[in-house]
């Protein structure tokens, strides 16, 4: 039996540290004896020390159970086994495995991530009032802000089934917030025969910064004569920080401390009726430390002339706080033929960011002005969707569909001078509600044994309004009130070829889209309406797999992508004041090669590799700020070559244990830090390491993350400064791991 693991890269033997709830059903699972207990990690590291083939990967990206290699279209799986394997610790460390992916860092939950190129900016902030370009789906509810980019979830990976990664546009099943793609979190359910759990802890050092902890328990426990079952999982981690704050005198500023935990319930109530329930919490907290900032806040002059400084200096903490919260009810009815089910999410999001602005509002004959920007975001929403599906599919397996979703966003931002009353304080509010309803279709058509197509389509209708509140803490302006509404239709056809039981090829075209709305233009009424941007997705694949222990995956893509969504800098005639608004100002096109390759040689010997080529490029008729931006400009924070090597090697380890060493080489090229910036960040690679040793039910890890001490680096820049702030990956970590299995 496989279970999803996590060998965490960062933490202590803090056991104390787990809710006393969580430890009380650990204590329960122990009692519960040996004869009801689960496989442990040693048990499966033996058989797949013995395993010569490679594993049959099933997904659910096309919301129904099919095999990889079945699926016409570009998915990455990377199962709980793999993010054990790696030892990974957020959704940094998982995409490393995911060929033409960028994570684009940021503070916390404040990042951003383009696929396939994908995307006008590189960082949280500056993505403005705009809809990310990639969803994030957590047991398939949208987990994208609609409106007001209030954060970017990074789900603590411990005890998952898989992640999967669907590149291009997923408009036709998965709605607005997947114009690039989508990544789905899929939890590992409860087991409703057998006890189980797990208890991990683990600590680090980080070179130029500080140490590291964290602590993870899974308790399992089945109910009601094996009918129902309940699985229980707590993490607490702190990774260390490695910028120095100079001007607030922190060191280690950057250190970021995240907890959460989930609770899912199972039952069967009939053969006909079962339902899935959970609920899920998790907050992310830095106290201080943001990116390295080019600029010295004592004198008003650039401060980092070269980056690998890791180094900052700001008049106040940079403090950042971010929790979400998910509630979902799964049903699943079968009715005669047929299964309907109901899928129903409850989620809320909220951000807090206290930012230094001197630099903003910067006078350099006032050495001693100050200026601090406290902005909370909030977010609610509710989805429902409703799927019906034959209960044996023919040669025609078909599903039909609706969607619903109702969002309420609010931001708040005050910008006050220190010491406060010398000048009026600014206050800039927006309250807004963004709605999306659905039907979609979509039907797998078997025209002949080896011949396969796949059509679907998606009618959609959006709605957004919001009220734009501004004037000063004491006193607010009148609320000026903005809406608009679309709708339109997403459409997917593919068609897929079985040369033989080894081979097979396949072409797709699909299409993407995301909201629209209107940006404000100052103390004016008026509004700028923009459309929804669209792209369509052209793509060809390949895959073969000439014996049980190797796989090739290969495709080409192409992506024509018309009224871009970007963001600029308007400055109010008649307050001189600035405003962030978005705008459809052109084309873009990316294409590209991605490719996948996995071998066994041999029982102990298993090795993989991704490599992806990705040109994404403005197209021509783009602008910002007035300023032309020419035909052929790269698009942002997507590097053209990207690719990793991940070998892992099993043996027979000492004191009768089983030994485990694995190495993974991910290489990230050149990019762009913004589009209307020619600054190009440095290429990078990344060398992680990692060997563990295991005896029946305890295993010992250790690990070097960044072995090479990389200063890879991604980048925001500021729309009202000529500043950017960089956002370096962690230096080389080394840590030890300890787990136990029952």
């Amino acid at each position: 039996m496989t279970r999803s693991r996590l060998f965490a890269k960062h933490g202590s033997f803090r056991f104390g540290l787990l809710p006393t709830a969580a430890a009380a059903m650990v204590i329960a699972g122990l009692m519960a004896g040996p004869s009801a207990r689960a496989q442990s990690a040693p048990e499966t590291a033996e058989k797949e020390k013995d395993k010569q083939t490679l594993d049959r990967v099933e997904v659910t990206s096309s919301k129904r159970r099919q095999t990889l290699s079945d699926v016409a279209g570009t998915v990455s799986a990377i199962s709980g086994a793999d993010i054990e394997k790696h030892g990974s610790a957020d959704l940094e460390d998982l995409l490393k495995l995911t060929p033409g992916v960028q994570f684009n860092k940021g503070t916390a939950d404040g990042s951003l991530i383009s696929i396939r190129g994908v995307g006008t900016n590189s960082n949280g902030a500056a993505q403005g009032f705009t809809q990310s370009p990639t969803g994030i789906y957590i047991e398939d509810v949208p987990f994208t802000d609609p409106f007001a980019f209030v954060s970017t979830p990074d789900l603590s990976p411990f005890d998952l089934e898989r992640v999967e990664v669907l590149r291009g546009p997923q408009g036709a099943l998965y709605g607005s917030s997947s114009l690039g793609g989508a990544i789905r979190y899929i939890m590992a359910k409860p087991n409703k025969r057998v006890v189980e759990g797990s208890v991990l802890a683990g600590f680090s050092s980080t070179a130029s910064g500080g140490t590291g902890w964290s602590t993870s328990a899974m308790a399992n426990l089945p109910l009601a004569d094996g009918k129902a079952g309940l699985r229980v999982v707590v993490n607490s981690r702190e990774d260390p920080g490695f910028i120095d704050n100079l001007g607030t005198g922190r060191k280690d500023a950057n250190t970021i401390r995240v907890s959460g935990g989930r609770v899912l319930f199972t039952y069967a109530l009939t053969p006909d009726f079962d339902i899935t329930a959970m609920y899920l919490r998790q907050r992310s907290k830095q106290a201080d430390g943001p990116g390295i900032s080019p600029f010295d806040y004592s004198t008003g002059a650039g401060y980092v002339k070269n980056y690998e400084s890791l180094d900052v200096k700001t008049a106040f903490p940079m403090a950042y706080t971010s929790t979400f919260d998910l509630g979902t009810l799964q049903a699943n009815l079968n009715l005669g033929d047929f299964r309907l089910t109901s899928l129903t999410g409850r989620q809320t999001k909220s951000r807090s960011a206290r930012e230094d602005f001197t630099r903003d509002f910067f006078d350099p004959a006032l050495l001693n002005d100050k200026w601090t920007s406290d902005t909370d975001y909030h977010s609610k929403s509710t989805s429902q969707e409703l799927r019906v599906t034959p209960l044996t599919p023919g040669r025609v397996n078909w599903l039909v569909g609706a969607f619903w979703m109702d969002a309420d966003i609010q931001r708040d931002q005050q910008v006050y001078e220190e010491p406060r009353g010398e000048v009026a304080d600014l206050r800039f509010r927006r309250n807004g509600k963004a709605t999306e309803g659905a039907v979609f279709a979509d039907a797998e058509i078997k025209i002949t044994d080896r011949l396969i197509a796949d059509i679907g389509a998606r009618r959609y209708k959006t709605k957004l309004s919001y009220d734009r509140i501004t004037g000063t803490t004491a006193a607010d302006t009148a609320s000026t009130p903005y809406s608009s509404s679309e709708s339109g239709t997403t459409p997917k056809a593919s068609l897929r070829y079985v040369i033989d039981e080894s081979m097979s090829v396949y072409a797709l075209a699909s299409r993407g889209y995301r909201f629209g709305g209107i940006s404000n233009l100052g103390s004016s009424a008026q509004g700028l309406p923009y459309k929804s941007d669209s792209l369509w997705n052209y793509e060809a694949g390949w895959r073969w797999s000439p014996t049980k222990s190797a796989s090739i995956d290969l495709s080409v893509f192409r992506i024509d992508w018309k009224d871009v969504q970007l963001s600029e800098l308007y400055v109010d005639p008649a307050t001189n004041r600035s405003f962030l608004v978005t705008g459809n100002v052109g084309k873009a096109k990316s294409q590209g090669v991605e490719a996948a390759a996995a071998w066994r040689p041999f029982s102990k010997l298993s090795l993989k590799g991704t490599v992806a080529y990705t040109d994404a490029a403005t197209s021509g008729g783009i602008s910002i700020g007035g300023s032309p931006i020419a035909s052929g400009t790269r698009l942002p924070g997507t590097a053209k070559w990207q690719g990793s090597l991940d070998a892992t090697t099993y043996f027979d380890g000492p004191f009768d244990s089983n030994g485990r060493v694995s190495a993974l080489v991910a290489y990230t090229g050149k990019r762009n830090a913004q589009i209307d910036s020619n600054m190009v960040l440095p290429s990078y690679t990344t060398v992680d390491l990692r060997a563990s040793l295991s005896w029946n039910s305890v295993e010992l890890g250790v690990f070097v993350n960044n072995a090479g001490n990389s200063r890879g680096l991604s980048a925001g820049v500021d729309y009202f400064t000529t500043y950017t702030e960089f956002y370096p990956i962690r230096p080389r970590t080394v840590g030890v791991t300890l787990r136990y299995d029952y």
